[in-house]
């Protein structure tokens, strides 16, 4: 081996600095690379026909306010196959679409969501407590901080199976249901003693009711609806509109019969959570972009 190749080996330095210059040109050939797919590789790509159970609609049927029977104790603990299937179908049409079918969190409404909705497989972070008195205290009060909604108006037992499917089918050892834990529950909301429940009709009769009781409301509501057919084409608050509602009539009658919204885009939010269960509107509206909620907030103001 000749002298000049002893020293070259012999001295690492200077074979890396001899290697430098092409190092250097590999890893720019690298960056430039990433940077051109930089678009590709932060999309979050969603199937384009992915089930989301937030589109699913169905009429109310026509009921009186009740007292509804209490809930039997012995189905707090071991509830009956009926019971949990009225869960599962509870589960489908108003959690899934955040929550995921699978109940891993990964729903389509809930992609925009910060935190991510509750994964059920997990058993960290929850914000109450995974047994059945913290999941309860989580239907009755919602979690306003992560954009969960409460669902008080869900008769007990409805609720009660909710929890069961939830725990049965997604949970990794759920806490076991203890009597204090009962009675602690039945204690705070007097489960066993029967929970009113509200009337309920569908939209067309209360359209129809609205109708007979308050023409002024009605001729805004015409006028309102004729005005968002107009504009639709042209006013991107109003496209916004359609987009974010799953009953453009509801919508519209539900803003006309509260002024409270009118004060912000705060106020406006808080209203259309505080009552999504039965306004027209999607979950979706909560995880739109600010500007396009100030854009669909102007144009409902200025028409309404």
């Amino acid at each position: 081996m000749s002298e000049q190749k002893k020293s070259i080996f012999d001295n690492p330095l200077t074979f890396l600095a001899a290697s430098y210059p092409y190092l250097f040109i590999v890893l720019l050939g690298i960056g430039v690379i990433y940077v051109k797919n930089l678009g590709t590789v932060n999309e979050n790509s969603l199937p384009a026909r992915m089930f989301d159970s937030t589109t699913i609609v169905k009429e109310l049927p026509v009921s009186d306010p009740a007292i509804l029977t209490a809930v039997d104790i012995a189905m707090m603990k071991k509830p009956s196959d009926e019971l949990i299937a009225k869960g599962k179908e509870i589960y489908s049409t108003s959690c899934a679409s955040c929550h995921g079918a699978d109940g891993k969190g990964d729903g389509a409404a809930g992609v925009a969501m910060n935190p991510k909705p509750r994964n059920f497989h997990s058993n960290d972070g929850w914000t109450n407590s995974a047994d059945l008195s913290g999941m309860w205290k989580t239907l009755q009060e919602g979690i306003s901080a992560n954009g969960m909604a409460a669902y008080d108006v869900l008769p007990a037992d409805q609720r009660l199976g909710l929890i069961h499917y939830i725990r049965n089918n997604f949970m990794t050892n759920p806490p076991e249901i203890t009597d204090a834990t009962i009675k602690e529950i039945d204690d705070k909301y007097q489960l066993t003693k029967g929970t009113f429940k509200p009337g309920t009709i569908p939209v067309s009769g209360a359209v129809a009711i609205l109708a007979k009781e308050d023409a002024e409301l009605v001729k805004k509501l015409e006028s309102a609806l004729k005005s968002l057919e107009t504009k639709s084409k042209s006013d991107i608050g109003a496209r916004l509109f359609l987009d974010a509602v799953l009953d453009k009539k509801l919508a519209l009658s539900f803003l006309l019969s509260n002024e409270e919204w009118k004060e912000g885009t705060d106020s406006f939010l808080k209203i259309v959570r505080k009552n999504l269960n039965g306004n027209g509107f999607k979950y979706k509206v909560f995880s739109m972009e600010e500007s396009d909620v100030e854009k669909m907030y102007n144009y409902l103001k200025s028409s309404l």
